[in-house]
């Protein structure tokens, strides 16, 4: 009895130490190379007192920013497709993540009452381009196994989701949509929250598209908050299991 209460206690302190270092941002996947869909990558930091993604580029000039301050419409344009790597058989699944993608920008810059999401760029507009560049489904067979394992020794499902996770990243670029002048860009790349038990780690891509409605909020966040004020990233460990 002492011997299996020692080993539900260890289960739990990894499941504790997880979650600490999750939230504390440490489980994070590392930046994905950038693809020609960028156009200043060399320039692009990391800016985690004001950016929750991995790299970003700004235009320094002050007046391009000065011409957009009273933009009140946005336009999600389609997800851009071309540079995410996967096998041919797996093309109907991209393009729904990325139809998928463009309607949660959409559906999110719509909330409140800061931009009117149109249809086409033009006067007082802000133009948002997104580019899926890679796309790498759950192990879902990896979780189901990794579950029972879980059952035996509490905790274990935990550890062995690092194993299993999938990994989702977009690029984005943020341009006036009067005169097509470049005002930022951004990358992220992100991998499956952990947690003690979800449900999405029975879906391929359940784990992207929350990934992606992170990075919606984030972007209109960094649209609508004053210049200065910190986005916060999104959390790495959740208790939600849907």
């Amino acid at each position: 009895m002492k011997l299996i209460c020692k080993e539900v206690i260890g289960a739990w302190l990894t499941v504790v130490a997880f979650a600490v270092t999750a939230q504390a941002g440490l489980i994070k996947a590392s930046p994905a190379p950038p693809s020609p869909f960028l156009e200043h990558p060399q320039c692009m930091t990391a800016d985690p007192d004001r950016t929750p993604f991995d790299k970003v580029w700004r235009n320094p000039s002050a007046r391009a920013w000065n011409r957009v301050a009273c933009f009140d419409k946005v336009v999600i344009l389609p997800v851009n497709t071309s540079y995410v790597q996967v096998p041919c058989k797996r093309q109907a699944e991209v393009g729904q993540m990325a139809a998928y993608m463009r309607a949660t920008f959409q559906n999110e810059f719509a909330k409140g009452c800061k931009f009117q999401v149109v249809s086409h760029p033009g006067p007082r507009t802000l133009e948002l381009e997104v580019a899926l560049v890679e796309l790498k489904p759950t192990n879902v067979a990896g979780n189901v196994v990794a579950t029972g394992a879980g059952v035996v020794a509490p905790g274990a499902n935990m550890v062995g989701q690092v194993f299993t996770h999938g990994t989702i990243a977009f690029e984005a670029k943020l341009r006036n949509g009067q005169t097509g002048e470049l005002l930022a860009e951004f990358s992220d790349r992100e991998y499956d929250k952990l947690s003690l038990f979800s449900f999405r780690d029975y879906d391929p891509n359940a784990h992207s598209r929350r990934a992606v409605m992170d990075w919606a909020k984030q972007m209109k966040a960094l649209t609508v908050l004053p210049v200065g004020e910190r986005v916060p990233g999104a959390m790495r460990f959740t208790l939600n299991p849907f």
